[in-house]
């Protein structure tokens, strides 16, 4: 199999939920081409669902080697350092994320969230509308029905 056929079976995989199977299948793939961010990004997003946070962040860290302005690996890294209790570090990244694209709500809704738990109620308040602004169909987030994390609803195959 051809490493990118590795990667989008590792795609598929978290798209049926098989979380520990993708990250097997993304890291075949990145036995011939190591710099693949979309696979290092799909291993991030299933380390996360695993609730593996320090591994995600590390597969989200090489993504940003390799492509430093990737706002879905920005925003799931804040999430996973949102996971572990770093909110600091979490806030960072979400800012990287809205430095990169600020009409991203899921971004504002998300440094709302962060900002919240640090107290900073009028900046979470500020935060949490300008989410409904740009999406008033917001609703936060969450993995029902085993829906896979909002970046690989952008991966297009041609990326790979």
């Amino acid at each position: 199999m051809h490493d990118n056929d590795w990667v989008i079976t590792g795609l598929e995989l978290t798209l049926h939920c098989r979380y520990q199977e993708a990250v097997a299948a993304c890291k075949k793939g990145l036995l011939t081409d190591p710099d693949n961010e979309v696979a290092w990004l799909i291993i991030g997003d299933a380390l996360s669902q695993l609730k593996q946070y320090p591994e995600a962040v590390a597969a989200y860290d090489k993504v940003l080697s390799i492509t430093p302005k990737n706002k879905n690996a920005w925003i799931n890294k804040a999430h996973a350092h949102y996971h572990l209790g770093q909110l600091q570090d979490a806030l960072t990244a979400s800012n990287n994320t809205l430095a990169i694209d600020p009409s991203l709500a899921q971004a504002w809704l998300t440094k709302g969230k962060i900002l919240r738990d640090l107290n900073q109620y009028e900046g979470a308040i500020g935060c949490y509308d300008r989410a409904l602004e740009i999406d008033p169909a917001i609703k936060g987030t969450g993995n029902r029905n085993c829906m896979p994390p909002a970046s690989h609803k952008k991966i297009r195959l041609s990326n790979l």
